[in-house]
C-alpha cells in the first residue's frame, strides 16, 4: 500500500467534496484528512483548520495535472471573471513588451544613442515595476538585461567618451 501525501488545502467541506468527486471521476484515489470527524463533528471545524486534499504517491502527477486541468478549464467562471482574465493578461503580455522596449533601447543606448536611450530605458525599467508586481519571469529577465547594458553603457560613455570628447577639443 502506498502512502499518501499532501495534493492541496480546501477552504471548507463544500469544496473539498467537488475536488474529490472531480478526481475519483479521474480513476483517482484522493482522501481528505480527518473528514470523518468533520462529518461526526462540524463543531470542531475550527480546531482542526483547513482541509487537507491527500493522494497516493504514486497517482500525485496525474492529480496535480487534472488539479491544474480544472483551473484552466473552469466551468463555473463568470462572465465578468473571464473577462478580468483576459485583462489580467492583456496587462501583463503589454508589460512585457514595455520590458523588451526597455531592453532594445539599454542596447541601443551601449551602441549608437549614448546616455539618452539608456535614461529612457530606465524610465521604461521603472514603468515595468510599477505595472507588473510580482515580475513574470520573462519581465524579470529583460530587466536584468537591461539594467547590465544601461550599467555597462554608462560606464564606457562617461568614462571614455568625456575623454574622447576633451581630446577632440
Amino acid at each position: 500500500m502506498s502512502s499518501h501525501v499532501f495534493l492541496t488545502e480546501c477552504s471548507d467541506f463544500a469544496q473539498a467534496t467537488v475536488i474529490k468527486s472531480y478526481l475519483m471521476s479521474q480513476g483517482l484515489h484522493p482522501r481528505v484528512r480527518d473528514e470523518k470527524t468533520r462529518t461526526v463533528a462540524p463543531h470542531l471545524e475550527q480546531f482542526l483548520g483547513k482541509l487537507i486534499m491527500e493522494i497516493p504517491e504514486d497517482e500525485f502527477m496525474a492529480a496535480s495535472e487534472a488539479l491544474e486541468n480544472l483551473q484552466d478549464t473552469n466551468p463555473f467562471r463568470t462572465v465578468e471573471e473571464s473577462e478580468q482574465l483576459q485583462a489580467k493578461d492583456q496587462a501583463l503580455l503589454d508589460s512585457q513588451a514595455l520590458a523588451k522596449k526597455c531592453l532594445i533601447n539599454a542596447v541601443i543606448g551601449c551602441i549608437i544613442v549614448p546616455v539618452i536611450c539608456n535614461l529612457y530605458s530606465m524610465f521604461l525599467g521603472f514603468r515595468v515595476l510599477g505595472r507588473e508586481m510580482p515580475l513574470s519571469r520573462i519581465s524579470r529577465t529583460r530587466l536584468i538585461l537591461a539594467m547590465g547594458f544601461n550599467a555597462l553603457s554608462f560606464y564606457i560613455w562617461l568614462t571614455f567618451g568625456f575623454k574622447a570628447i576633451l581630446h577632440s577639443l
